[in-house]
């Protein structure tokens, strides 16, 4: 059995995992961010604690799943976005305080890595995830091994550039996948010209409470003919089609895995995002390609934490 804990920057999930990739128990917390990192790191080592003592299992090994950049040689959180955390000792402090062998991961590859090996019918060689939420997150595996890069900080597929001239995003850059079809930025786009007095289809779906606003909202006004939402919405699907396109004609997967909010939360963001990579993408690349919905929901980071190495 393993332990897989995914941290992010509103709960903390733990899990125990056995071989299959089956989650047989599990447990959440509140990210108490306020407390800072010393207080968070507590907090997970607690859980790993009742795991081992609810399951009564002896555990060699547990995996942590969190947003941020992963130092190559330290394996010390370089730094965590969500968390506000800097050069973040988190696998040496755990393996201090609960004695256990711990591995420290980004949380889209963990999550990448759970969803090619226990979510898909097949384990192809390589793939891509993707995973589209609050912001963009991708994993890469090549030769059925997760891709990090020279320094281990790459794979960050929600900041390749769309367009070097386009919307600010919250890295600093400009024109960033993430700041084109990240969900906030989408919610933002719409919610502005709502408050600033835009009334159409949305304003009915919602009910008048922007405050409830979501991306599926925003596709359905698109759908109902809204000309803000089909504005808004069609762009989207323009550019996430680009950037799947620009990744499947530079690394040539056998899949590419979508996940994340705006995914789950659409009718057909997948299928209209396909049609518009397809267009563009290199008809070599294209061959036998497939593009597969992320199948395990929150237990992803969990189960690729777990098992990664």
């Amino acid at each position: 059995m393993h332990i897989g804990i995914d941290v992010g920057g509103t709960k903390i999930i733990g899990g125990l995992v056995d071989e299959s990739g089956r989650v047989t128990f599990k447990k959440k917390l509140f990210t108490e961010k306020e407390k800072g990192y010393t207080g968070v790191r507590g907090d997970i080592g607690d859980l790993i604690r009742t795991i081992i003592k609810e399951s009564n299992i002896e555990i060699k090994r547990v995996g942590i799943a969190c947003a941020g950049q992963i130092d190559k040689t330290t394996k010390n959180i370089l730094f965590s976005p969500n968390l506000d955390w800097h050069n973040a000792p988190l696998k040496d402090d755990i393996e201090k305080i609960c004695g256990i062998d711990t591995h420290i991961e980004n949380d889209v590859n963990a999550a990448t890595y759970g969803e090619w090996k226990f979510g898909l019918k097949e384990i192809p060689q390589d793939a891509i995830g993707v995973f589209i939420g609050t912001g963009i997150g991708g994993g890469i595996i090549i030769d059925k091994k997760i891709y990090r890069g020279f320094s281990h900080v790459g794979g960050e597929v929600g900041h390749i550039i769309v367009n070097p001239y386009g919307y600010k995003c919250h890295c600093g850059n400009t024109g960033c996948f993430e700041a084109y079809c990240g969900g906030s930025y989408i919610i933002e786009r719409v919610r502005t010209e709502i408050e600033e007095g835009y009334r159409g289809k949305i304003w009915n779906i919602i009910e008048g409470n922007i405050s409830s606003l979501h991306t599926g909202h925003i596709e359905e006004a698109c759908l109902l003919g809204d000309n803000l939402c089909k504005r808004i919405w069609e762009e989207v699907i323009e550019y996430a089609g680009a950037a799947l396109a620009s990744l499947v004609n530079l690394l040539n997967p056998e899949v590419v895995i979508l996940g994340g909010g705006v995914v789950y939360g659409s009718r057909y963001f997948i299928e209209n995002v396909q049609a518009v990579m397809e267009k563009r993408t290199m008809q070599a690349s294209l061959a036998n390609l497939k593009i597969e919905k992320a199948q395990l929901g929150e237990d992803a980071g969990i189960v690729g934490a777990a098992f990664i190495e």
